[in-house]
């Protein structure tokens, strides 16, 4: 466990557990969930890092120029694989101070994802917010399809009020990949005026987004800036706790229906996205 703090910030961090954030709070409030001190997994985490693709990837297969990608499911209950490797990898220390901590996961392109990369995520508190920087290098000797998204889940409540805007959002089938449909960004809720959230689950991709989400409730209020991400995925059950807006950088199952989204690395290249948290609190 790495504990952080700047002003009235602090977390909490478990580089062992997919590089995740365990808590995140303002002036003793949760921000993001908190995660349980006998948590098992990523999935029970405030925050994780999700490389070298997000989302699902369907059939669990596609090509890239000559190869034949095929990656099996990785997490129980799933079809297909999710969120990437990065996620379910314990990542290692670079370096820490009283307030920020810099992780590494490296991939030596053995095993399914046939090319290797390194990933560093840099996790930042200073008195006003958070910041979490998240960025990956292709050390193959080829050009490497990467996607990159952050998986924070905040707190929640009946209260709880989501404000977003976005152009679009992606319509979803039975296993929750796009069905080809785009819809409204208000489809669901009327997001962009401030909504609470619908009684039906919510497990979207929405296109276009501003890069900015205000999630507000009785204890304050929150706001995530994304940056280099041009969606943001919602997922948010009927019930439960759950309430993820994710910055991501590509569409679910981008490496088959929308290969244009990912972005392509030259060897030695890397790229990059961050987010920005800050909150106040009534």
């Amino acid at each position: 466990m790495i504990e952080l703090a700047a002003g009235d910030w602090h977390a909490r961090l478990r580089p062992e557990i997919g590089g995740a954030i365990a808590a995140l709070e303002h002036g003793g409030v949760p921000v993001l969930r908190p995660m349980a001190g006998n948590a098992g997994g990523p999935l029970e985490a405030a925050c994780f890092p999700m490389v070298p693709f997000c989302n699902r990837i369907a059939g669990g297969t596609f090509r890239w120029g000559d190869r034949a990608v095929t990656i099996a499911p990785n997490t129980a209950g799933q079809r297909y694989p999710l969120h990437g490797f990065g996620w379910l990898a314990p990542w290692r220390v670079v370096r820490s101070s009283p307030d920020s901590a810099l992780l590494e996961h490296v991939h030596d392109g053995r095993g399914e994802w046939p090319w290797p990369y390194v990933a560093h995520q840099h996790v930042a508190l200073d008195p006003a917010g958070c910041t979490v920087r998240l960025i990956a290098m292709n050390s193959a000797a080829e050009p490497e399809p990467m996607g990159l998204g952050l998986h924070p889940c905040f707190r929640r409540s009946p209260e709880t009020v989501v404000t977003l805007a976005a152009e679009a959002m992606l319509g979803i089938d039975a296993e929750f990949l796009p069905d080809g449909a785009q819809h409204a960004a208000d489809a669901l809720a009327p997001w962009s005026a401030g909504a609470a959230l619908p009684p039906a689950l919510v497990d979207h991709c929405f296109t276009g987004w501003s890069g900015m989400a205000t999630i507000a409730d009785a204890r304050g209020a929150i706001t995530l800036r994304g940056f280099g991400a041009p969606h943001c995925h919602i997922y948010a059950p009927p019930e439960g706790e759950a309430l993820c807006v994710e910055p991501v950088n590509h569409v679910p199952d981008a490496l088959n229906r929308a290969p244009q989204e990912m972005t392509v690395l030259p060897p030695g290249c890397a790229a990059g996205i961050a987010m920005r948290i800050e909150a106040s609190t009534r």
